[in-house]
């Protein structure tokens, strides 16, 4: 997916989000906002809108002087999605679907998006999410190779909803299947990290590994070989969020065994994945060719 002159606003959103999250100080915000907007003409228009997010991200860090101002609201997160876990889960085991409704569960937890919907729900987002179906389905599609798929690589998406995921990792695992789960090397936005990946307990069911690199979404030129040569080596993978669908949808990398789970938050996603705003997807990955 290719960026759009759109894109821009949502760059400058992204910059708030982390003065005000990061409790910066209002009377500087300006200064922030100049010296990141300075470096907006010299992005690529070639690129995905989650690299070129993350570059002005880290030159609104810079002129903030903060390595991560969402550390605090990470592990907010965590706590508020952990002690919701038990009720998650009680959800999943009384389905007639379980995995089903691990993903329902775990699409839920995609609300939690700082950068994008700070002012987010989270019961709302349950309740409305695992009483429907998604709103575009190859879930079918995704059993059929879960058949046969031996290792599977979740490309996780953000803090607390790192907790809902542990949910549908258990699952993959009822199905005797490794689970391998990918998370950024370092802070941006509200992305989950390995710090997160331990604070949760997800390193202790899945061998947790991280992208190699700090960016929003999977930009592959940016990617440490294990990552590489994990994702070539798994039978099928789950791409949560929206960034990661921006930087792998239609690739030949991501081939036919990707599939994105995500709510699409903004119209140039949604048009892309051809939904709706607002819209909770499950849909294959199709490769440009």
């Amino acid at each position: 997916m290719k960026v759009k002159i759109d894109c821009i606003p949502c760059y400058l959103k992204q910059i708030l989000s982390a003065v005000r999250i990061g409790g910066f100080p209002e009377e500087k915000a300006n200064e922030v906002f100049n010296y990141a907007m300075k470096y907006i003409p010299e992005l690529d228009t070639e690129a995905t809108p989650a690299e070129n997010s993350t570059l002005i991200l880290f030159k609104a860090y810079e002129a903030m002087g903060m390595k991560d101002p969402f550390e605090q609201a990470k592990k907010e997160s965590n706590e508020m999605a952990m002690k919701l876990y038990d009720r998650m889960a009680q959800i999943v085991e009384q389905a007639d679907d379980p995995l089903l409704t691990a993903f329902k569960v775990s699409v839920a937890g995609n609300i939690i998006d700082m950068g994008i919907t700070p002012d987010f729900d989270i019961n709302v987002a349950l309740k409305e999410i695992t009483n429907k179906e998604f709103d575009h389905c190859d879930y079918e599609t995704f059993k059929k190779y879960l058949k046969t798929a031996q290792n599977i690589m979740i490309i996780g998406d953000n803090s607390g909803e790192i907790v809902f995921d542990k949910l549908l990792v258990k699952e993959l695992k009822e199905y005797n299947k490794n689970v391998i789960y990918a998370v950024k090397d370092g802070p941006i936005l509200n992305d989950a990290t390995m710090a997160d990946a331990m604070e949760t307990g997800m390193t202790q069911i899945a061998k947790v590994i991280t992208t190699g690199a700090s960016f929003l979404g999977t930009i592959l030129h940016r990617c440490s070989d294990e990552f590489i040569n994990c994702y070539k080596e798994a039978d099928l993978v789950i791409s949560k969020g929206q960034a990661n669908f921006e930087s792998l949808e239609g690739s030949e990398f991501a081939g036919e065994k990707t599939f994105f789970v995500l709510r699409a938050k903004c119209d140039i996603v949604a048009e892309c994945a051809g939904a709706k705003l607002g819209e909770i997807l499950f849909i294959e990955n199709r490769p440009k060719r």
